[in-house]
């Protein structure tokens, strides 16, 4: 890992990395951080948490992006941006930096525009599902990876059209309590009733798993097939709307692993078959269809 260290009036003069419109970031501040020293002379972005102020969140952040920087499969993963500097300012640890991807977007505007097709949303998000799946199938590593806050937000998309991580300094490697509650997971009261499936903390803080990423997964499918908030319904409403999109010739598959979230069974990543949605059915699919159809 590389160890820079800035004085607070360097950090100062850092531009602030663009964010598009619809992107939000509470977390820290993005900064554009250019140094000669970079042996592969890419740009980096430099996350200053400093404001944060909080020595265990900072202790766990750097413990999760020093594992990842020690050899192993998942830096394999070419579609996972790694942070691999440590930023100290003043002498006191205030962030990560990461390599810049050159002109890319973020995933979560794209997916939240009922206006961009679904086939497009369905492209990215099999992408997304083909990385959960790299990312679950390593084996033999010293810490497990899970990203725990798994949404739409924390992914971009570079200039040829693929798919990266990002905020991996949030994701969780199975030691101690989690950062916090996914966003997915935070919405949803009724993952509580599988206690065996959704494992928590005595505070009651969701552990990350795989069954909860793909929980998060499915949840961002059915967001963009249905353009509504899935997770804000009763789990009554979620599985007539099931029932209802079954009859529209749905694959087999994909409908299985939204009928699994709520059962005790390991969830499943459907990212084989979302090619395989007829885009036709688009329309037919939105939540306010299902409801003028149920009458509602």
């Amino acid at each position: 890992m590389h160890i820079i260290n800035l004085r607070m009036r360097e950090v100062r003069k850092l531009m602030e990395l663009p964010i598009e419109s619809g992107v939000l970031n509470t977390e820290a501040l993005m900064l554009v951080l250019k140094r000669r020293s970079f042996p592969d002379h890419v740009e980096r972005v430099f996350k200053y948490l400093d404001a944060q102020e909080d020595p265990v969140v900072m202790s766990k952040k750097l413990f999760t992006v020093t594992a990842l920087n020690t050899p192993n499969s998942y830096q394999e993963i070419s579609e996972l941006i790694i942070p691999d500097s440590i930023i100290y300012v003043d002498r006191s640890i205030a962030g990560f930096a990461m390599p810049i991807v050159p002109s890319h977007r973020n995933l979560g505007p794209i997916i939240n525009n009922p206006q961009i097709p679904l086939s497009t949303k369905m492209f990215y998000l099999q992408q997304m599902g083909n990385i959960i799946d790299r990312v679950q199938r390593v084996e033999e590593v010293s810490h497990r990876f899970q990203f725990g806050d798994l949404n739409e937000f924390n992914f971009i998309i570079d200039a040829d059209n693929q798919l990266k991580a990002i905020d991996l300094d949030s994701a969780y490697l199975g030691v101690g309590d989690p950062l916090g509650m996914a966003y997915y997971l935070l919405k949803n009261p009724y993952i509580q009733s599988l206690p065996e499936k959704y494992k928590s903390t005595v505070e009651g803080v969701i552990i990350p798993s795989d069954n909860t990423d793909l929980y998060c997964y499915n949840m961002i499918l059915l967001n963009a097939m249905s353009k509504e908030n899935i997770y804000r319904h009763s789990m009554d409403t979620y599985y007539r709307y099931l029932d209802y999109i079954h009859t529209l010739g749905l694959p087999d598959e994909l409908l299985e692993s939204f009928y699994l979230i709520y059962i005790p069974k390991d969830n499943v990543n459907p990212r084989n078959v979302l090619e395989d949605i007829d885009p036709s059915l688009e329309p037919y699919l939105d939540f306010k269809t299902f409801q003028k159809r149920m009458g509602k």
